[in-house]
């Protein structure tokens, strides 16, 4: 489950991990306190934007949005680093569920996509919330990529510190030493580290991320930008979904720091029923975080006048798109090809997946800017 990105999956944790963690517990425990507690998160009434719901059983999308909220954090706050307290929409992403395979994908739209406006212009695909709320962006996914929404749940900077909080940390390793001077992240130690609220935070939304070469001694930064940051919220997705577990999501005492947490900083569309959220936990009470598939859209950086944007690659990207319209089904474990980034036309830098690139390009892999843990090594 706010670049971001803050993100993160960013957020997932935020929405989807929550829902997760009091529908296991009202399930199996037929703990009544914590039903009550889940039917007191805020609701927002997006009216006849959301899509018919399907039989139940069958998949569903949702829509989980971050919000890079900075009104609700403190004026000494690392996150605000950078940037002015204000309301935009830091990270989009579409969570697919089906209950009968006990399957879940994981879609990330970029937020610089640059997209046909749900009632007309063209802009990036994050200003739709801010100049037209909830509404204006499910009608403009719906309208340009064709894909159903079912459900919107959203949450904002501080709930994504605190849900962090609540686990205990979420376990990221560093192969070398990384920063991103812009959001705050300082880690300079190679190796496993516990990230906090504010650290975690800052990883998540870090679109300027740099590595440590101690061959060069110097610092080289993720040419990818945004898509680099994508990656690597998803990834922070599947740990924070891991220590979740790990922690004890059925622990009455974990359950209530979360729904607590939660009843705060996470929005559900009024749709959103609790006998939904039990039903999503009961099918999904056994789901393994390594199983969630995880996909971007292939674009292509460019200018639009003075802005920078990314245009996609609609023929590339229909397969994605395919698996989230129900028309192709959610592939086993983490099927989604490797990414690869490649320089445009204007050098920026735009994302394409391995199997589908056919132009000629520049091809440099994203490993070295997605922390993960050698082989045979554990962390957290």
């Amino acid at each position: 489950m706010p670049s971001n990105h803050r993100t993160w999956p960013q957020r997932l944790l935020l929405t989807f991990n929550i829902s997760l963690a009091a529908c296991c517990l009202v399930a199996a425990g037929g703990l009544g306190w914590a039903y009550s507690q889940a039917s007191a998160l805020p609701r927002i009434d997006v009216g006849a934007s959301l899509s018919p719901p399907p039989p139940p059983g069958d998949p569903q999308n949702i829509l989980l949005v971050g919000i890079d909220d900075g009104m609700t954090l403190g004026a000494g706050d690392p996150v605000l680093r950078g940037r002015s307290a204000t309301l935009n929409t830091d990270t989009i992403m579409i969570l697919r569920v089906d209950p009968k395979t006990q399957q879940a994908a994981l879609l990330s739209l970029p937020r610089d996509l640059y997209v046909d406006l749900a009632g007309g212009g063209k802009g990036r695909i994050n200003t739709a919330l801010a100049i037209g709320g909830p509404e204006r962006l499910i009608e403009t996914i719906k309208q340009d990529f064709d894909i159903p929404i079912n459900h919107y749940a959203m949450v904002n900077f501080q709930g994504f510190e605190s849900l962090v909080a609540a686990i205990d940390g979420v376990p990221v390793y560093f192969p070398f030493g990384s920063r991103d001077q812009a959001t705050g992240l300082f880690q300079y130690d190679p190796g496993c580290v516990t990230l906090s609220g504010d650290q975690a935070l800052a990883y998540a939304r870090s679109r300027h991320f740099e590595i440590y070469r101690p061959e060069t001694k110097s610092w080289q930064q993720d040419p990818t930008s945004d898509f680099g940051r994508i990656t690597r919220q998803q990834q922070f997705i599947k740990a924070a979904l891991r220590k979740a577990v790990s922690k004890g999501i059925r622990n009455p005492f974990v359950l209530k720091d979360l729904l607590g947490v939660a009843q705060k900083n996470v929005t559900l569309d009024t749709e959103f029923s609790i006998q939904d959220l039990v039903d999503l936990g009961t099918q999904f009470r056994n789901f393994d975080p390594e199983s969630l598939a995880t996909y971007t859209p292939v674009a292509s950086g460019t200018m639009v006048g003075a802005m920078s944007v990314l245009i996609l690659d609609a023929p590339a990207s229909q397969p994605i798109f395919d698996v989230f319209r129900g028309t192709a089904s959610i592939p086993s474990g983490s099927a989604a090809p490797e990414s690869t980034t490649t320089t445009g036309a204007n050098g920026t830098p735009s994302t394409s997946m391995a199997t589908t690139t056919t132009r000629p390009a520049t091809t440099t892999t994203l490993s070295d800017f997605i922390p993960t843990a050698p082989a045979g090594t554990t962390c957290g």
